[in-house]
């Protein structure tokens, strides 16, 4: 195991001007993994020089959205279906470099447990998703803001989300996905032939009803199969998370670093439905 150490001779050598240290810094760090990540952020102050604070502090962030994203793909390797907060978690890490993992596990916990534990296996899909509803809107206060529009970058992101608990109709079926799927709920996007998506209740590959998240999750009724989008990925998690980092990389642009934005750009090619 790495002691504290090499991680501070490695901080260091973030100074280097030498692309090929700078590359065995790199390698390293992912044999490493998050606890170099947490190390440099707690310590650069401290041991960066004031000249090269601003360089060595973007280079952390590259190195830790990088991670994320090597996380992202090991996680993908499982196949269709996964853990969907761990990808949700590492997808809000490329544009939320300090985010460490606890932090984002605290943001949805509390309310994934309050619906988990009100879920009983005699329960019909209508009454589940009627549970979910009111954990979301009503015990834990969401609301669809029509002043917050999605467009504005830091409403599409889970963690600001969960704070706000208000935000447009993309970010808010973001949230109901998470929770959804933490309880174990099989609440997907549901594609038309045309551009956008449902929010839908799959059971044994159909789709048994859609959601009006932005009307505190009104159920109605399904979308005929015959205007589904032909893809094979309907309903899995992967589509969970390509909703995700579609609505980070239309609406976080202006505000995400070049690194960023290429590695929501090669996620979203992955995750592609």
């Amino acid at each position: 195991m790495s002691g504290s150490g090499e991680l501070r001779s490695l901080l260091i050598l973030l100074e280097d001007k030498d692309p090929a240290t700078l590359d065995v810094v790199r390698d390293r760090v992912f044999a490493i993994g998050w606890r170099a990540v947490e190390y440099f952020y707690l310590n650069l102050d401290s041991v960066v020089s004031r000249n090269a604070h601003s360089l060595v502090s973007q280079r952390i962030r590259d190195l830790s959205s990088l991670l994320a994203f090597r996380e992202l793909l090991a996680l993908m390797d499982q196949g269709q279906h996964f853990y969907v907060p761990d990808g949700m978690y590492y997808l809000s890490r490329i544009v939320e470099p300090e985010l460490m993992p606890e932090a984002f596990r605290g943001v949805y916990e509390e309310m994934g447990n309050a619906l988990a534990c009100r879920l009983r296996d005699t329960m019909t899909a209508v009454e589940k998703i009627e549970m979910l509803n009111y954990v979301m809107y009503d015990k834990f206060g969401f609301t669809l803001d029509g002043n917050i529009r999605d467009g504005e970058e830091k409403t599409s992101r889970i963690t600001r989300l969960m704070t706000l608990r208000k935000g447009g109709a993309v970010g808010l079926s973001s949230v109901y996905f998470l929770l959804a799927s933490y309880a174990g709920l099989p609440v997907y996007p549901l594609f038309p032939k045309n551009p956008g998506y449902f929010v839908a209740y799959f059971e044994g590959g159909e789709s048994l009803f859609t959601i009006d998240v932005g009307n505190r999750g009104h159920i109605s009724e399904p979308v005929p199969k015959e205007v589904w989008k032909e893809t094979s990925l309907m309903g899995t998690d992967q589509t969970i998370l390509y909703i995700y980092a579609a609505s980070l990389k239309r609406f976080g642009a202006g505000k995400l670093s070049r690194m960023e934005q290429m590695l929501l750009s090669e996620a979203l090619e992955i995750l592609r439905v």
